[in-house]
């Protein structure tokens, strides 16, 4: 019996040990966040990469765009600190459509009509990625709400038709594979209840441990309303405060 109560007392001290361990491990975590607030958005309140640097960097991460300066232009990232919830349309392509954003400045995303374009860590680092903020843009939030030109108001006439607009984030390795995905829908009107239907309208917190560590990562958009040339609703939506986990990498 003094044997059992000895053994179940060293049991105990080890599992104690352990936990106290994997707590200090998490208390002292690196933990960082990209929050572009140290980006220079110029005087018109934000950039479009129409410098042609191809991309620029946050928080020992690159975030590349892609600019015609032929069509005045840009697919991939960009950043702004642009609030307009009220401008409907494409020529105000670089609003959050928060009305509590005030300057807090941001990344956009508009996906490339072909291939995907990444927002990558240095030097082929992996991270565990924790979090990202995501809201809609006003441009996309404002062409569900009422529809426009080339898409239709989410809903439709009678406000019963089961609509969706979906981010879909996923995660690759630094050898360039995918590894794993999260979904996140930014508008949904699919409930029974048209008193749920919903267009985000405020910085909501996403949560990416699912992804894993990751080299880089790029966003797609689905939607609900797809035409003849594929979606409707316009691909673009915004970003901020990207949570990672890691010891950044010495330059």
């Amino acid at each position: 019996m003094g044997n059992l109560k000895i053994q179940i007392v060293i049991a105990l001290l080890l599992l104690l040990t352990i936990t106290s361990c994997k707590k200090e491990k998490s208390e002292n975590a690196k933990i960082h966040t990209v929050d572009f607030e140290a980006l220079s958005t110029v005087d018109q309140g934000y950039w479009n990469g129409s410098d042609l640097s191809g991309s620029f960097i946050a928080t020992n991460m690159t975030f590349d765009n892609q600019y015609s300066a032929q069509y005045s232009s840009w697919q991939g990232f960009s950043y702004s600190q642009k609030a307009d919830v009220a401008t409907s349309g494409f020529a105000n392509l670089y609003s959050v459509f928060d009305t509590n954003n005030g300057t807090n400045k941001f990344a956009l995303y508009y996906q490339p009509y072909s291939g995907d374009t990444y927002a990558h860590f240095f030097q082929g680092m992996e991270y565990q990625l924790r979090s990202v903020k995501v809201c809609n843009s006003t441009y996309a939030a404002l062409s569900m709400k009422n529809g426009d030109a080339f898409a239709k108001k989410f809903g439709g006439i009678s406000g019963n038709d089961k609509d969706w607009f979906k981010m879909t984030i996923i995660g690759y390795n630094a050898a360039g594979d995918s590894v794993h995905s999260v979904d996140f829908y930014l508008a949904d009107y699919r409930f029974d209840d048209n008193s749920k239907d919903y267009i985000l309208n405020k910085w909501t917190t996403v949560d990416l441990t699912a992804l894993g560590k990751v080299n880089k990562i790029t966003l797609r958009f689905s939607s609900s309303d797809v035409g003849a040339f594929g979606m409707n609703t316009p691909a673009i939506a915004c970003i901020d405060d990207l949570v990672f986990e890691g010891d950044l990498l010495e330059l």
